[in-house]
């Protein structure tokens, strides 16, 4: 390759040219460029390479290249990087077939070398007096340097403003989804927020979020504007496989990649081509993925983008954990409600059942003793001692219905000689023969009053569930430890029921009591086990871990 001059006027053109603004995007400006660089010269085509400052590569031709030529550019292409260049730039030159040749210029930026830049043109055209004209070979180096430099600075300064303008758009986007972190605990509300922000920001069609439901092993995904959910394996697709290795993942082609599951692109009527999946994390857990979908102009998602999603999807989770657990905890405040409602019904029910109509009978005896004392005083003793009688059940039962409220032995007396308490106390109200009896050795061992108390409220749902449903003529509590595992349970023996069954539809039944005892357990540390079969009774068995 040996060093050519071209002509000053043409320099001088085209570096007016080269510098004239415009352009919104570093593309633009190099097609541009290159578009009036064969025009002027006059050239027959074109090619140019440009790496920007972040090291995203911009690779541009115009006219026609032929076989010979493409290889020439490619050799000089390869290996080529952005570096710093302490010479002065210089045009070279190939010869090529049929008296043509083809112009190398480097291209600068600050004394860098940025890019490359390759013209095609006729071998009498390359000065004013040809080829070998002296005053050609002496051209005005300095107008030289401006050509290379017009290209190389103008791309750079470009490149660093959108740069400059995405950095902004990206921090103003996290800004405004933490403010909405900070005060929105309505997660679809949030989630579609960010779900219509993302895309604007990085340059994509749409952003889609998917849960992971883990009963069903399943990633969920709704859509804003449809009223319906998709639902696909935990595993299956690239956004499954995100889920399962927590490692995100960029695939500019999803027809080449085999891991690509297109269900709920088909079922959504939405083709996918580009996608860019990271998994959204809370510490060790993913609890879903997020992802763009189909970058825009043909362009492909890169590393920044990755880096922009990763921390959306951080924000992303922690809004859904937030969401969940003020979910959790309005589902907590319901059933405490509820369960209050249901035992301030149960309360009224008793004591209208008991100690109400014991208390309006006696009022009656009153009275009547009151004319009975005028009318035939002999017989006021006979009937004060009935009332004597009635009183004294009357106190006996609101007694009863205050130890069943809040045992006030179980903190200093411990659990045993409550429950024994308990169960010489109790009767079936509802008139039936049930009996109710206490199995438990001496030496069982003191648990921490919590779980006492706990573990008494078990205990008696259990034995209520027991009376109410079970048809049984005994009803037990057994109290002992096993392997370390201290054991109560309360069996029958009467009709039993399906588990599954009740369980499986407990919310449209509107019924708590299974649901608040296994609440209560696991709120000890505990498991709770129910045994059931027809005709064969039922066992509940609450064990608690006394390591």
């Amino acid at each position: 390759m040996s060093p050519i001059a071209i002509n000053q006027r043409q320099l001088e053109t085209l570096s007016q040219l080269l510098i004239a603004g415009g352009h919104h995007d570093v593309s633009g400006l190099l097609s541009a460029s290159l578009e009036r660089l064969v025009a002027f010269w006059p050239a027959q085509a074109g090619a140019l390479l440009y790496i920007t400052p972040y090291g995203e590569t911009v690779r541009l031709i115009q006219g026609s290249l032929d076989s010979e030529t493409r290889t020439l550019i490619e050799q000089a292409r390869s290996g080529f990087i952005r570096r710093d260049d302490g010479t002065e730039p210089m045009l070279g030159s190939y010869s090529l077939e049929g008296n043509r040749d083809l112009i190398e210029l480097p291209l600068q930026s600050g004394g860098q070398g940025v890019g490359l830049l390759h013209l095609v043109v006729n071998g009498q055209e390359l000065g004013a007096g040809g080829k070998n004209d002296p005053s050609a070979l002496n051209a005005d180096e300095d107008l030289m340097v401006l050509l290379v430099r017009a290209i190389g600075g103008e791309a750079d300064k470009l490149s660093m403003l959108r740069r400059a303008e995405r950095d902004l758009r990206e921090l103003n986007l996290l800004y405004e989804i933490g403010q909405s972190l900070a005060i929105n605990l309505d997660l679809s509300s949030l989630l579609n927020d960010i779900k219509l922000r993302a895309p604007k920001v990085v340059g994509a069609e749409r952003c889609s979020i998917l849960l992971i439901d883990e009963q069903r092993n399943e990633l969920v995904l709704e859509i804003p504007g449809e009223n319906r959910q998709y639902r696909m394996p935990a595993d299956r697709g690239i956004a499954g496989w995100v889920a399962t290795h927590g490692v995100g993942q960029i695939v500019n082609d999803v027809e080449q990649d085999p891991r690509w599951y297109d269900a709920i692109g088909r079922e959504a009527e939405f083709v996918t081509r580009s996608i860019l999946c990271v998994p959204m994390r809370i510490k060790d857990r993913v609890s879903g993925v997020m992802q763009l979908l189909n970058k825009v102009d043909g362009k492909s998602f890169s590393d920044q983008d990755m880096q922009l999603l990763t921390t959306l999807a951080v924000q992303a989770a922690i809004a859904v954990e937030n969401a969940r657990l003020y979910q959790s905890l309005k589902q907590e405040r319901d059933r405490l409600l509820s369960k209050e409602a249901e035992t301030r019904s149960a309360i009224a029910r008793d004591l209208h059942d008991g100690p109400t109509q014991s208390v309006a009978a006696i009022a009656m005896n009153i009275e009547f003793i009151k004319k009975l004392f005028r009318a035939m005083p002999e017989r006021v003793p006979a009937e004060l001692d009935t009332l004597s009688e009635l009183v004294h059940k009357t106190t006996n039962d609101i007694r009863t219905l205050l130890f069943e409220l809040r045992p006030l032995g179980l903190e200093t007396q411990g659990l045993v000689i409550t429950l024994q308490q308990y169960v010489d106390r109790w009767r079936d109200p509802s008139g039936n023969t049930t009996r109710l009896r206490l199995e438990a050795p001496t030496n069982v061992p003191r648990l921490p009053s919590e779980i006492e108390a706990a573990t008494f409220i078990i205990l008696q749902e259990a034995v209520n569930n027991a009376r109410k449903h079970a048809r049984s003529d005994l009803i037990t509590i057994y109290l002992y430890v096993e392997e370390d595992v201290f054991v109560a349970s309360v069996r029958d023996r009467g009709k039993g029921f399906n588990v599954a069954a009740v369980e499986s539809t407990y919310n449209s039944r509107g019924s708590l009591g299974l649901l608040n005892m296994k609440e209560r357990a696991r709120l000890i540390g505990a498991d709770l086990r129910i045994r059931s079969e027809s005709d064969h009774g039922t066992t509940v068995e609450l064990r608690i871990p006394l390591s």
